[in-house]
């Protein structure tokens, strides 16, 4: 049972990982920078993560604890593209996005566990630091972990700190424990980084690992775990929403590729399982989506070429990160391929005719039908009928001609 519980705590963090990473993605915008006023992405999420769980060893945190405050880490900062396109360039969005966040992991496993450090993440022992203006008591013990992390991480060059670096960061938190630093976690902190390793590690690509090697031993996980009902559900549902909220013209895209192309799956008499499987992956087919800046997707008249092959990389992004997650590989094809055509011209991989698979094909129709029923910045939404008859003008170049007759006998 202990080892099965090992592995089942790898692979969660795994997932979330892999989401962090996407959250990444979507930080790494001036959007979002000029609300925050400080730059972001660049492996944050993972490297706030893996500072926690150190931090966390150093405090002897139970197996459970040490997994949750690791995936805390790793989603810290998941209020912000719920909030920043009202608060970008206002300060509020620290208050707002410690709020946010908190709603958003209730629902995750651990989730009171996983609110309260995020909610509290940005408070100092210094009322006059923090943001929420929370008393001393009411900061748990992992938000003061979260604290100390970020402000490090924020701090670290994404490059090897050089011993005087290193020296200077502890001096820093020895200056501001008791103001910034909660005096605990300062010296768990100043403990971990005598070890040459916990800056080295900092800077590595597998990262990961390192962390699964600490919290699970050296795990060798699958490369793909078939899909899971519930949690999966609610973790995809969630970054459909933060994907669609990127945009102000893709209020609920994801969620309506998900609905239609469950609605075409089921017309073709798919099982049960498969038909829930394609609707995760519509959910999740624009994940990539979050790396592409908010000034390109509301760009109101045509895009420029280096515009246009931003916006071609979305799917490959989609492909990666479902992959690093574990997604069935079908599930990973039906997302990320959606933007391929029948006659090979299709991006990013450019597949032809039968490379690509039925679930794919649904999505790409599924994909165009939704986006022509919306309003996008440089044109106005068509009527279903219109978006059809647009689409079957494409049929056998870029989609299927039996799964256009489809879509005009199930999404009319």
């Amino acid at each position: 049972m202990e080892e099965q519980e090992l592995s089942e705590d790898a692979f969660y963090i795994r997932r979330m990982w892999s989401f962090s990473q996407a959250l990444d993605l979507g930080l790494v915008d001036d959007e979002v920078e000029k609300g925050l006023q400080v730059a972001l992405g660049q492996r944050h999420g993972e490297r706030v993560a893996y500072i926690a769980m150190r931090l966390g060893r150093c405090l002897g945190f139970s197996k459970k604890d040490l997994v949750n405050v690791t995936v805390a880490g790793l989603l810290h900062d998941i209020g912000i593209l719920g909030c920043f396109r009202e608060y970008h360039g206002d300060l509020r969005i620290m208050k707002k996005h410690c709020l946010e966040g908190a709603l958003v992991v209730r629902r995750f496993p651990s989730g009171a566990f996983l609110a309260s450090a995020i909610k509290y993440h940005h408070e100092t022992p210094d009322p006059a630091y923090s943001v929420l203006r929370a008393s001393y008591e009411e900061v748990p013990l992992t938000a003061r972990i979260l604290s100390l992390a970020d402000h490090v991480d924020v701090r670290l060059q994404r490059r090897r700190q050089s011993r005087h670096e290193r020296d200077e960061i502890l001096k820093w938190i020895d200056e501001e424990t008791g103001t910034l630093f909660y005096p605990e976690v300062a010296a768990a902190f100043t403990n971990v980084a005598q070890k040459e390793a916990f800056w080295l590690d900092i800077e590595q690509a597998q990262l990961l690992q390192i962390a699964l090697g600490l919290l699970c031993g050296q795990w060798h996980l699958p490369a793909t775990r078939e899909l899971e009902f519930g949690f999966t559900d609610d973790l995809a549902a969630t970054f459909a929403d933060l994907i669609d909220q990127k945009s102000r013209f893709t209020a609920r895209h994801s969620r309506s590729v998900a609905e239609k192309v469950e609605r075409m799956a089921k017309g073709l008499g798919w099982e049960e399982n498969r038909v829930h499987e394609i609707y995760v992956s519509g959910l999740l087919h624009d994940l990539g989506k979050l790396s592409i800046p908010k000034k390109i997707l509301d760009k109101s008249g045509p895009l420029d070429p280096s515009e246009i092959d931003i916006i071609r990389t979305h799917p490959y992004y989609t492909h990666c990160l479902l992959t690093e997650a574990g997604f069935p590989t079908r599930m990973v094809e039906w997302a990320a391929h959606h933007h391929e055509r029948l006659d090979g011209k299709g991006y990013p991989f450019a597949l032809v005719g039968k490379e690509i698979d039925e679930g794919a094909r649904l999505m790409t129709i599924v994909d165009i039908f939704a986006a022509l029923t919306e309003d996008r910045p440089y044109r106005l939404a068509m009527t279903p009928g219109e978006a059809l008859g647009m689409m079957q003008q494409s049929t056998g170049t870029a989609v299927d001609v039996s799964l256009v007759d489809l879509a005009k006998r199930v999404l009319l």
